[in-house]
């Protein structure tokens, strides 16, 4: 648990991890140069839970700090949480037995419930259960939440861990590694209550975000589909729509060109796509009702 002036909310965090039917745990804390109550704060419970390893570092950012924290870690499995989430009492059982039960996994993520500022919650989407449909989602955007995740270790060292330069989608990237390194497992239950709040990362560093996730999700389309830079953009934005012709040509340029060659196929996959590919069809025909209704009053 990386944290940087994270007073508010930290606490709730830290009982949330605290009271885990699974109590078999360290509980890392890096402190990243807090200037608010956080020392504070994280000296009282080491004094009162020996599970609880606080490292106090000069502010680097949470790239360095989440890396330093798995370099000093003493188990395999490293289970990421967020200083302003709050983890469900049986979310680390849950995946400690998902990922013994799939011994090839080398990450397992959970379903998610939205807490927090009312004008930032938004109805959580389809959470997705299979490799194939994971690899097509992360070709535009990031489907897994950071703080839901529990990894192999020597997997993630193997990986290249977290990157510098993508510091703010340093998640993002590192997903696409790894479900080349290994199988991926998903918790379909909400384990945790993910708190959106305009003081996050993602709000606060919305614009370069987007420009790491641009640069991100086109190497994945080169890697999961095999596909030349130029035709990886071109992909992107099909699956995007920041094409004018999104819901005609480029999406079905993409479903015959691009799709077939998509490394894992499921049947999650297919029904993904023939419901969006429905909803493009059934927005072009209302489009075109519209259109002869305004013809026809002329």
């Amino acid at each position: 648990m990386p944290v940087w002036n994270g007073e508010m909310f930290l606490s709730a965090a830290i009982d949330s991890i605290l009271v885990q039917t699974l109590s078999d745990f360290e509980l890392i804390i890096i402190d990243d140069g807090s200037t608010d109550r956080t020392p504070e704060i994280l000296a009282d419970y080491a004094a009162l839970d020996s599970r609880i390893r606080v490292i106090r570092m000069d502010h680097a950012g949470i790239v360095v700090s989440l890396n330093h924290g798995v370099s000093v870690a003493r188990a395999n499995w490293i289970a990421r949480m967020d200083c302003d989430d709050v983890a469900d009492e049986n979310r680390l059982e849950c995946q400690w037995k998902m990922l013994h039960r799939h011994p090839d996994a080398v990450l397992c993520h959970t379903n998610i419930r939205l807490i927090g500022e009312r004008q930032f919650i938004t109805q959580v989407g389809h959470f997705i259960r299979t490799r194939a449909l994971l690899a097509l989602r992360l070709c535009f955007h990031c489907p897994v939440i950071h703080s839901t995740v529990m990894f192999r270790r020597e997997t993630f060292i193997a990986c290249g861990q977290y990157v510098a330069d993508e510091r703010h989608a340093e998640d993002y990237s590192l997903w696409g590694r790894l479900l080349l390194a290994g199988g991926i497992v998903s918790i379909p239950k909400p384990l945790l209550s993910f708190r959106v709040h305009s003081g996050s990362i993602s709000k606060r560093q919305a614009d370069i975000q987007e420009t790491l996730t641009q640069k991100i999700a086109v190497r994945h389309c080169m890697q999961f589909m095999g596909l030349d830079e130029s035709t990886a953009i071109r992909a992107y934005r099909a699956l995007r729509g920041d094409s004018p012709n999104y819901a005609g040509s480029e999406w079905i340029w993409f479903l015959i060109r691009c799709l077939p060659k998509l490394q894992w196929k499921s049947v999650e996959l297919w029904v993904w796509v023939a419901s969006r590919t429905m909803r493009f069809a059934a927005r072009r025909i209302s489009g075109v009702c519209a259109v002869r209704r305004i013809l026809s009053k002329i």
